[in-house]
């Protein structure tokens, strides 16, 4: 007679046996104390995960691991997502795209600067130091309730020419492999550029966003071949009479436990 109580252990067991199959031989040991002590910890950082764990080795060898070891973040994250999508197939799958601010008080912790926060959380100043983390999600239905999972994550740094959006494209390319055409990927108001929008489409995703209602938007410019200078980057101004007139189709989606149109 089968137990019960033995399936979610069954189940942590075969996820980090399937996370370990992307690292080397050497550094299995090391990842499964630091992911146990991740599991054990409030909120996962590497020195709470050190403490909760009970780790036997120095500090300084899971630091040289994180920092120097011969392992790819990448591959980590792709065994996860398809994990996840083995163990949680469906019919429709969802995708997020949004960043996140993770609170920080040493200024020389990378690309650690001040922030305005949104959240407006009690007892919390409006602006906070911490570092901006743009994550990609995958968003798991059929269960009693939605559940997102963030799978890949990327450092918005304060020097350079990458922004928000071109993390958010690299974070698409990275993952496009596990993509099929019913994929939908849902974006934040920050998001919904046309930088990102096309890039997610001609990896055969469905964009679903709300713009914010200052964005100007225009026609895809119609090339012309025999014109000096450099192609046009944009077409006729869509105005809001050319919006009514676009087909409409709605839809019903479970959002916060209650089906919204």
């Amino acid at each position: 007679m089968e137990d019960y109580n033995d399936k979610p252990t069954r189940f942590i067991s075969e996820f980090i046996n399937f996370l370990t199959k992307a690292l080397p031989i050497r550094s299995i040991p090391t990842f499964i104390e630091l992911l146990v002590g991740c599991m054990l910890s409030s909120q996962g950082f590497v020195s709470e995960a050190y403490l909760a764990s009970g780790c036997v080795k120095h500090w300084g060898s899971y630091y040289k691991w994180i920092e120097k070891g011969q392992w790819s973040w990448l591959n980590l994250s792709r065994q996860l997502i398809g994990f996840i999508l083995r163990q949680f197939p469906a019919r429709w799958r969802f995708w997020v795209i949004d960043d996140t601010l993770v609170l920080r008080l040493s200024t020389k912790a990378p690309s650690s600067q001040t922030h305005y926060d949104h959240s407006h959380k009690g007892n919390r100043p409006h602006y906070v130091r911490g570092q901006c983390w743009v994550v990609l999600g995958c968003v798991l239905g059929g269960l009693s309730r939605l559940i997102g999972i963030p799978v890949l994550a990327r450092l918005s740094k304060v020097s350079g020419n990458t922004n928000k959006l071109d993390i958010a494209c690299t974070l698409i390319r990275a993952v496009s492999s596990f993509f099929c055409k019913q994929d939908v990927l849902v974006l934040d108001c920050w998001y919904m550029k046309a930088k990102v929008i096309l890039y997610a489409l001609q990896h055969d995703l469905i964009v679903i966003g709300q713009a914010r209602i200052d964005t100007a938007l225009y026609f895809v410019p119609v090339t012309v071949t025999k014109r000096r200078g450099r192609p046009r980057k944009y077409g006729i101004k869509i105005e809001n009479g050319d919006i009514q007139s676009m087909r409409k189709q709605y839809i019903t989606a479970r959002l916060y436990g209650v089906n919204s149109i």
